[in-house]
């Protein structure tokens, strides 16, 4: 078998990385692990050559013993990120695999087969009231997208909205995320708003739906399968009916461990006809951007790359943020941490840190960003849903592995 570089698998090559003499070697995979990474489960994904089994769709993965160890299958998917308009968009491949603490840096072989039998997805999408689109693995819900212009009995009218995620659920099913909170009734699970959206000289307010809404148009994508879920989502800004920003929202949902689930985000925002510029909050505090509001706890624990935070702060600079609580008067503490991609724009950007159960990353903050048309931006975030707190949950070390994934090369010509 011929792979890339013209290298030839010899039986000695083969007998280094523990290749077992029954196992098949149509096609291989090398994996390099990034350091200081382990006891998690890791997507680990890579692009497929043009040609590479156009038709096939299922396939496993092992390691190369095969007999000995246990198997992943792999899911085929479209990826358009920074693909340029008119050009094809990229097939990509995802499985995932857990690591254990120590193995970090290593270099890994496996063999990728197609299957025998299709697996069966792991999640379904059901659809309630035309209201909000629920996510659901092995029967238990993951978290639902509110596309309808959603109102609770008892809040004022102008605080309706859409295009947020809530209930956003726990491992052992409890509701982490909350919406129309008394205290912020324009706070909403997990959303991406800013308070000032200026258009023409005029400011509008996303973040408390002051002249200016998101609004559902269609849905882009609802992929689901063994590895992961996929969900795309057209929005656009309407200011008085007029269409001002074009929202493309992805969500992948990857498949829950006893480690957590992995929740990866891209956002993507372009200007129609007209500059839209872009500000946190008018005060020293900059909040606006990627936020989670959390349901109602007891014990809070608020812990970012700079360690446990004993106070609220604002516009501190760090590449993750973690809250922890008891939720539902349960026993055991549970919790989301919030990633920022080291290639979004003002990396390592600020945060709005609230002990009373709200993380948000400050972006852009205090100075502007002007959204141009026909310049799309894309932002991209992950959402670690886990047990525990951050330090027994592994935060850290589960950060790394989103700034530095698995890099991946098929070994074939």
């Amino acid at each position: 078998m011929k792979i890339l570089n013209n290298l030839l698998l010899t039986a000695a090559t083969l007998a280094a990385i523990g290749f077992f003499p029954g196992c098949s070697t149509e096609d291989m995979i090398k994996v390099t692990f990034p350091e200081e990474i382990g006891l998690q489960q890791f997507p680990v994904t890579m692009t497929l050559p043009p040609g590479f089994s156009d038709t096939v769709k299922a396939w496993e993965v092992f390691p190369p013993d095969c007999q000995r160890a246990k198997k992943s299958h792999a899911q085929v998917w479209l990826d358009s990120s920074g693909v340029v308009r008119g050009e094809p968009v990229q097939r990509k491949i995802t499985f995932l695999w857990e690591l254990m603490k120590g193995t970090g840096g290593e270099t890994r072989f496996f063999v990728i087969k197609k299957t025998t039998e299709p697996a069966a997805p792991a999640f379904t999408f059901t659809d309630e009231d035309r209201m909000q689109l629920t996510l659901s693995e092995a029967g238990k819900p993951v978290f639902s997208y509110v596309y309808g212009m959603n109102l609770k009995e008892g809040v004022p009218e102008d605080r309706r909205r859409s295009s947020y995620f809530h209930p956003v659920y726990g491992l052992n099913g409890e509701v982490l995320s909350d919406d129309f909170p008394q205290d912020h009734y324009h706070h909403r699970g997990i959303f991406w708003t800013w308070p000032q959206v200026i258009i023409g000289g005029e400011t509008y307010s996303l973040w408390d739906i002051r002249g200016i809404h998101q609004r559902f148009e269609s849905w882009l994508c609802r992929q689901n399968g063994p590895i992961f879920a996929r969900l795309g989502v057209q929005n656009g800004w309407y200011v008085e009916g007029r269409r001002v920003v074009d929202e493309k929202v992805w969500v992948k949902a990857y498949r829950a461990s006893e480690m957590g689930r992995i929740l990866d985000f891209e956002l993507c925002w372009e200007a129609v006809d007209e500059p839209v510029t872009l500000l946190g909050s008018p005060d020293i505090k900059g909040y606006g951007g990627f936020s989670f509001r959390f349901a109602p706890f007891e014990n809070p624990v608020l812990t970012t790359s700079g360690g446990v935070q004993a106070e609220d702060s604002n516009r501190i600079p760090f590449p993750w943020a973690d809250f922890s609580a008891n939720f539902e008067q349960r026993e055991l503490k549970s919790g989301a941490a919030l990633f920022d991609h080291p290639q979004n724009i003002d990396h390592p950007n600020g945060w709005c840190l609230r002990h009373y159960g709200f993380v948000g990353i400050a972006w852009p903050g205090i100075e502007p960003f002007v959204l141009q048309p026909g310049n799309p931006i894309t932002a991209r975030y992950r959402v670690l849903i886990h047990r525990d707190d951050a330090a027994e949950a592994d935060v850290a070390r589960a950060y790394t592995a989103y700034k530095e994934p698995p890099q991946a090369v098929l070994l074939v010509e």
